[in-house]
């Protein structure tokens, strides 16, 4: 896995599953209790899902654009917690386990603490359910995002849970899990950027929106080829009005060397690269407005 793909899986991970809890013995084995979950015959490659991940705009950067937005935090804009119990298969559970990772990175911009008890709650009960939890130790995990200090080791602990959690999913045959549970940290990401975008459609705000475009394109692939599956088909067909507008978007890259510079104490590079973006008339806000009704229909 290269380096970026291991960045952004990290950065997955201590928004959503990082932030899991480590559960204790069981009665029955993990083997066991996957075979409680609901049975699917859907395959995709690893490559497909690192490839979608390799599309995801830099979360750093992205973090940047939203606090220059100058947006006041709302907590109106996250997914309810109460009445978990709405999401009933394992697929709605994976979705939305990966969304409320979603939300945790907003919370984690604007240093919400207080609200994020209720948003590791919900994360801890959906990964317990979908039994991964064992996958990944919540407390150490807590102990070190207290201390910047750690954030390195914490980046690492995180990523190879994730790895020795979809090593396993894959030997398992459960592969949708993986595909879903970042398809949820997208969707409700891409949800945030163009909730803002909305009151605010800066030339970064607008280029943050187009840019899902690839993302898309990538996410409808996979659904696609899982069709024979009936959640992925009507995913796919749920998906489909936002691809036919991202159709008529045109993205022109011109490409500048990477600058290095200090965030939250970090060393990161920062992608210097200009992406222009050509839309004809309203498409801009029809996708916006095509997100919002996207995440809202899956998710609310």
């Amino acid at each position: 896995m290269n380096r970026k793909i291991t960045k952004i899986f990290a950065t997955i991970l201590l928004v959503s599953l990082g932030l899991s809890s480590c559960g204790g013995d069981a009665k029955n084995s993990v083997e066991d209790q996957m075979n409680n979950l609901d049975q699917s015959n859907v395959k995709v490659s690893k490559d497909a899902i690192d490839q979608l991940i390799q599309s995801f705009p830099s979360p750093i950067e992205t973090s940047i654009i939203i606090q220059k937005a100058g947006n006041d935090f709302s907590s109106e804009l996250l997914i309810p917690t109460k009445k978990l119990d709405r999401f009933v298969s394992s697929y709605d559970k994976a979705m939305a386990m990966g969304a409320f990772g979603g939300d945790m990175g907003y919370i984690n911009i604007y240093g919400k603490s207080f609200v994020a008890i209720d948003y590791l709650a919900a994360i801890r009960l959906l990964s317990v359910d979908l039994e991964i939890d064992r996958f990944f130790n919540f407390e150490d995990m807590i102990r070190m995002a207290k201390s910047s200090s750690n954030i390195d080791s914490l980046q690492q602990m995180s990523t190879e849970s994730f790895n020795n959690m979809e090593k396993y999913l894959r030997e398992k045959g459960r592969d949708e899990l993986s595909v879903l549970i970042v398809f949820g940290t997208w969707l409700e990401g891409a949800y945030i950027v163009s909730y803002i975008a909305n009151d605010n459609l800066s030339v970064e705000m607008k280029n943050r929106v187009a840019e899902q475009k690839e993302s898309v394109e990538k996410i409808n692939d996979i659904l696609v080829s899982a069709s024979g599956d009936k959640y992925f088909a009507n995913l796919a067909r749920q998906l489909k009005p936002l691809l036919e507008l991202y159709n008529k978007v045109k993205i022109e890259k011109i490409m500048r060397e990477p600058e290095m510079t200090e965030v939250n104490g970090e060393l990161v590079f920062i992608d210097k690269s200009e992406t222009i973006i050509h839309a004809n008339g309203n498409v801009v806000q029809e996708l916006i407005n095509e997100t919002i009704k996207l995440r809202n229909q899956l998710l609310k």
